[in-house]
């Protein structure tokens, strides 16, 4: 446990990337299988899926991801006005997927997927910028693209060179990566069983972590 804690900054520790990976990927798997095959983070597959659907003349799938990207911007937007405003920011901005969590659970299977997913993805947008660093190096903790390149990048440094902080990068990539694959996976061997309340289980982790944080912040400021 100390290892994984072990940083100047709590907040950037491999734990909480662990975590909030695992849920990123927990969560996109959510939304893609119950919610119209949309990604609540991945906004790079929305713009491809926003294209076709725009090409097929499909209203629906154009609602589906245009929500999907501007409530994510709108998400960022708000992470970085409670970053300006507020002490332990971090801490309010794990608040509106809990709730958005607990209220998209809570839906039948008909609810309207362009709010399902909206609301998702301003949640997440929020869990991405509050946590995007793990012991200093820059991730994403809602979509994974990014993380394998520098894995990969590093982990090849390493073999050229020998160098060991380039092994530590690559392995802290490596981690996320896996921690989103894990994430993604438990979802969807969850969903048939549970349905929308699959993302109960994301909502419960993301609260324990947030509670765990906040000691860890108080600690810290002691």
């Amino acid at each position: 446990m100390n290892k994984l804690l072990t940083t100047h900054h709590v907040e950037e520790a491999r734990l909480f990337a662990i975590v909030m990976t695992f849920c990123g990927g927990f969560l996109d798997a959510f939304t893609y299988i119950q919610c119209g095959h949309t990604l609540a983070a991945a906004q790079t597959g929305n713009i491809v899926f926003l294209a076709a659907a725009l090409v097929n003349h499909n209203v629906i799938g154009i609602i589906d991801r245009c929500g999907a990207i501007i409530l994510y911007v709108l998400g960022i937007i708000v992470a970085i006005t409670f970053q300006a405003h507020i002490k332990y920011w971090r801490i309010f901005c794990l608040f509106p997927i809990l709730i958005i969590g607990g209220f998209v659970g809570a839906m039948p299977e008909n609810f309207p997927t362009y709010l399902s997913v909206g609301l998702v993805s301003f949640g997440l947008a929020l869990l991405n910028t509050a946590f995007s660093k793990i012991e200093g190096l820059g991730y994403s903790s809602v979509f994974t693209t990014g993380n394998i390149k520098k894995s990969v990048v590093f982990g090849t440094e390493y073999i050229y060179h020998h160098r060991q902080q380039d092994l530590k990068i690559a392995v802290n990539y490596f981690i996320v990566v896996l921690a989103f694959t894990l994430g993604a996976i438990s979802s969807a061997i969850i969903q048939p069983f549970f349905q929308m309340k699959t993302i109960w289980v994301a909502v419960a982790i993301i609260l324990l972590t947030d509670i765990f944080y906040y000691y860890q912040k108080v600690h810290e400021s002691n």
